[in-house]
């Protein structure tokens, strides 16, 4: 459905978003080019579209509208990504934009990526090089496919640019930026201290642990999803402090599904904006996430951090970031090296200005 903004001119780059992370990492972005005047098309694929949710985190972030909301929805990873292909070609023929830029790891990265350079669109790929190797995960597969196509990619730390250039990626293609992750916890960590979060939760800083969880391989499996809740009760008992965990619909309904209770010392909520959630963040004791986003956002903010998989593919964060899956003996580990301050957190994910490198790098294309 295409919305007001299509009156712009036609040599406008297009942005291709499918996910709530996206959404959040691509706004410093999207802010830069309304600041310097740069016509963009803003696409929606509807890869993990809540008007709800996405509306709250857009009208955070002072987004503008898409002009084009595709609305996808769910499905097999092969039936998503040819709807996403087929409809962001019809806009690409239409529209024909210099640029095609995309963003991290999901099937809508993999789909903008392919239908633009099959009709000769240069493809610019934003987190460009992050590699977990563990090739049961759908997000490695787009993350490798994706770079291999595309014509600029913006790699956030010095160790993505190394894992591209292993694999015969041109260094001319390659550019260190950062990450957009910095530019925006940092454009929006003095709006969360007005947050109201904290008390109507009933909450203190420090006197809690942040929990999210959704990937398949915890919430999927019966005896994953009930040995992830059986840990996050261990953890709170051995802190003392209660968990909140702003709780996935799919997880939700998962719990649900296999009839499993929630126990009293953690309390989901439904899913909250991106001010409210970096309120939560910022002011927790710990965090326990199986996201990669929230991963980068908790080490940027200096959070004690467990990360809830076999793998990760931000090793940068390994010096303040655990990682145990389901593991009681590994987060026990975790803990003592906390407790122990066994812990540091680098500057490696830059300075706040990834998207203004990024904007530099584009605007050739558009000139």
């Amino acid at each position: 459905m295409c919305l007001e903004s299509c009156d712009m001119v036609k040599q406008s780059i297009a942005i291709l978003i499918g996910t709530r992370p996206e959404l959040i990492k691509m706004a410093p972005v999207i802010r830069r080019l309304r600041e310097r005047k740069i016509p963009f098309i803003f696409i929606h694929s509807g890869q993990h579209y809540s008007q709800e949710m996405d509306q709250q985190i857009m009208e955070d972030l002072k987004m503008p509208k898409p002009d084009y909301n595709l609305e996808v929805g769910s499905g097999t990873h092969a039936s998503q990504t040819g709807r996403i292909m087929e409809r962001v070609e019809n806009i690409c023929l239409e529209r024909k934009p210099p640029v095609m830029l995309v963003h991290g790891d999901t099937n809508t990265t993999l789909a903008g990526a392919l239908t633009a350079k099959k009709i000769h669109i240069p493809v610019g790929h934003i987190e460009a090089g992050l590699r977990s190797y563990d090739y049961r995960m759908p997000e490695e597969i787009n993350r490798i496919l994706t770079d291999r196509i595309s014509d600029i990619l913006f790699a956030p730390t010095e160790g993505a640019r190394q894992n591209l250039l292993k694999e015969g990626i041109d260094d001319k293609l390659i550019k260190v930026t950062g990450n957009t992750v910095v530019d925006a916890v940092k454009e929006h960590l003095t709006f969360c201290q007005k947050s109201l979060i904290l008390s109507k939760l009933g909450f203190k800083e420090e006197g809690y642990i942040v929990v999210t969880a959704h990937r398949p391989e915890n919430v999927d499996d019966p005896d994953n999803l009930k040995q992830l809740i059986e840990l996050l009760d261990y953890v709170s008992n051995k802190l003392g402090k209660k968990i909140i965990w702003p709780i996935h619909p799919r997880t939700e309904k998962q719990v649900k599904e296999f009839k499993y209770e929630i126990p009293e010392n953690i309390l989901t909520i439904p899913p909250i904006g991106y001010i409210d959630m970096l309120k939560l963040l910022n002011c927790s004791a710990l965090v326990l996430t199986d996201s990669g986003g929230v991963q980068e956002e908790a080490y940027v903010l200096r959070k004690p951090l467990i990360t809830l998989r076999d793998s990760t593919e931000r090793p940068e964060t390994l010096t303040a970031n655990f990682i145990v899956h389901l593991s009681r003996e590994k987060v026990d580990k975790a803990l003592k090296a906390y407790e122990n301050n066994n812990i540091h957190w680098d500057n490696v994910f830059g300075n706040g200005t990834a998207s203004d490198k990024i904007v530099d790098a584009l605007v050739p294309y558009v000139n």
